[in-house]
C-alpha cells in the first residue's frame, strides 16, 4: 500500500461515499454521491489477510473484493475445507495457512486483518494483530466478556491502529438517511423503539451443517480452536455451531441484538442504556443448546426506552424491523429493506369520554373552542410515505470500504473500536440480566455492569 495522504481521502470521499453533505447559505445540502470510491491501483489497495474463513470470513473476502480496494494477501483457519474455499474463490492466489493465524501476523506484507472467528478469540486475536502493527477490522460481536472491550481500546492507542468494528448496516445509505430522519425533528421526539430479529429454521437457530470429509488432525487442528476457552473434549457440534454454546458465544444478545444496538446508537446518537432487563429461554429448540431460543429485553436510555425482542420459532410476521417511535410520526425499516415514515394521526377521545354526560352538556362542550376539530382529527388520515435509499451495494461491501479508507487516511470510521464496545456491552447486559434474573445497571465510572 503506498502512502494515502488525508488530501486524497477527502477528495476520494467527496465523490465515492453516500449521505454526505455541505453547509450552504446557512443550509445542510445533501451530495448524492456513487456508493463506492472508484477501484484502487494495486500500489494504492491495502494490503488484506483474513483470519477465521468460515460464513462470515467468507463473506467479508467476497465483499472486500468488490470494493475494489484491497489486495487478498492470506487466509488462516482451522479447517482445510474452507482454506480450499478461499483458493477457488481468488483463483488459487490466495496464500493460505492452516491454524497459524500468528504467522500471518507475521508477514510484512500485509497491512490490515480481518478477524471473523468466534467470539472466544477476538480480544487476544485484536491484541495480537494490535502489537504485530496491523490495523484490524474485527466482526460483531467485539468481544466476548464486557471486559475485553478497554483492553481492545487502550491496544489500539498505543499502537497507534485503527479498529472497526463489524457490524455493517450504519455504512448503509438506509441508516444514513434514517439518521437524518430523526436528526431533522421530523418524527418530533423519539421516546420509545421497538426491535425485533426473528427466525424459523435449523440453520437460523445454528444448525449449520457439518463438512463431511472433517477429521481431527486431519484437516482440522481442534486444539488451536478451542484456544483460550475451557477445555472440553473434541465436538465438531461446538465447531461449526458454536453460538449455542456460552463458551463461545453470547448467543441471540451478541449475535442478533448487537446488529440492532448498534443500529440504534447510530441513528438515535446514543453510547449506551443505563438499565437493562431481560428474560427469555430455551422454549423450543432442545437440541442440546446452552443459550435461548427465544429472547426479549428493554432498555433504558435517557430520553427514551427500547423493547428488543427475537425468537428462532417463528418468522411469519415482519422481522430484522426497528421502529422509531415519535410525537410527531414514526419512522420503520427493515435491515436492509423498506423504510416508512408516518405522520401522527392526532384526534382527542372526547366522544367516549363525554358520552356519560347529559347530551345538552356534551352539545355545549363540543361547541367551545376546538374541540370539535380536536375530537375529528386532521383529514385526509396521513398514509406511509416509502423513503427512498440506495440499497446496492451490499453494507457489508460499504462498511469495509469505510475501513479501508480509514487504514489509508488515518482518519477512523464511524464504528471505533469504542463504538463496538459499547454495542457489545449491552449486548453482553441483556445476557448477565438473562443469566442472574437481575436487572443490569451501566456504571459509566467503572465502565461495567452491575445487577441493580
Amino acid at each position: 500500500m503506498s502512502n494515502y495522504t488525508r488530501r486524497d481521502f477527502i477528495r476520494r470521499s467527496a465523490t465515492g461515499a453516500a449521505g454526505l453533505g455541505l453547509i450552504l447559505n446557512g443550509e445542510w445540502v445533501r451530495l448524492e454521491a456513487s456508493q463506492l470510491p472508484n477501484p484502487a491501483g494495486p500500489n494504492d489497495r491495502v494490503n488484506m489477510g483474513f483470519i477465521g474463513f468460515g460464513i462470515r470470513g467468507n463473506i467479508l473476502l467476497e465483499s472486500a473484493k468488490q470494493t475494489g480496494q484491497a489486495n487478498l494477501v492470506a487466509a488462516c483457519d482451522c479447517y482445510q475445507g474452507h482454506l480450499d474455499r478461499a483458493k477457488e474463490r481468488t483463483d488459487g492466489k490466495i496464500d493460505t495457512l492452516l491454524a497459524q493465524y500468528k504467522k500471518l501476523l507475521d508477514r510484512k506484507d500485509i497491512d490490515a486483518v480481518a478477524i471473523a472467528t468466534p467470539d472466544h478469540w477476538h480480544l487476544q486475536m485484536v491484541l495480537d494483530a494490535l502489537d504485530a502493527g496491523k490495523d484490524v477490522y474485527i466482526e460483531k460481536p467485539m468481544t466476548h466478556r464486557i471486559e475485553d472491550g478497554p483492553k481492545m481500546i487502550d491496544a489500539a492507542r498505543r499502537a497507534k491502529r485503527i479498529v472497526q468494528a463489524g457490524s455493517q448496516w450504519v455504512s448503509s445509505d438506509q441508516h444514513k438517511k434514517a439518521k437524518e430522519i430523526v436528526a431533522s425533528g421530523k418524527l418530533g421526539k423519539v421516546t420509545k423503539v421497538t426491535a425485533t430479529y426473528n427466525r424459523n429454521s435449523s440453520t437460523g437457530a445454528w444448525n449449520y451443517p457439518i463438512p463431511l470429509d472433517l477429521q481431527k488432525g486431519v484437516n482440522f487442528n481442534w486444539e488451536e480452536w478451542l484456544g483460550p476457552a475451557p477445555q472440553v473434549a473434541y465436538d465438531p457440534e461446538r465447531v461449526f455451531r458454536y453460538r449455542k454454546y456460552w463458551d463461545y458465544s453470547g448467543g441471540i444478545s451478541t449475535d442478533l441484538f448487537v446488529h440492532l444496538i448498534n443500529s440504534i446508537h447510530f441513528i438515535m446518537g446514543v453510547q449506551m442504556p443505563r438499565a437493562v432487563v431481560a428474560c427469555g429461554g430455551i422454549l423450543f429448540r432442545h437440541d442440546g443448546r446452552e443459550v435461548p431460543d427465544t429472547l426479549d429485553a428493554m432498555f433504558d436510555y435517557d430520553g427514551f426506552c427500547v423493547n428488543m425482542a427475537s425468537t428462532f420459532n417463528s418468522a411469519s410476521t415482519a422481522g430484522q424491523g426497528i421502529q422509531f417511535l415519535g410525537t410527531d410520526g414514526s419512522l420503520t425499516l427493515l435491515l436492509g429493506g423498506a423504510m416508512t415514515t408516518l405522520a401522527e394521526s392526532k384526534a382527542e377521545g372526547y366522544g367516549y369520554s363525554i358520552d356519560s354526560w347529559p347530551k345538552k352538556m356534551q352539545d355545549d362542550f363540543m361547541s367551545q373552542g376546538n374541540h370539535k376539530t380536536e375530537s375529528e382529527g386532521a383529514l385526509p388520515r396521513p398514509q406511509p410515505e416509502d423513503v427512498p435509499f440506495e440499497s446496492k451495494p451490499d453494507a457489508t461491501v460499504l462498511h469495509l470500504a469505510e475501513f479501508f479508507n480509514a487504514v489509508r487516511s488515518r482518519t477512523p470510521s464511524y464504528e471505533t473500536a469504542e463504538v463496538g464496545h459499547h454495542s457489545a456491552a449491552a449486548g453482553h447486559m441483556v445476557n448477565l440480566s438473562y443469566r442472574s434474573g437481575k436487572k443490569m445497571v451501566w456504571d459509566v465510572g467503572s465502565g461495567m455492569a452491575r445487577g441493580g
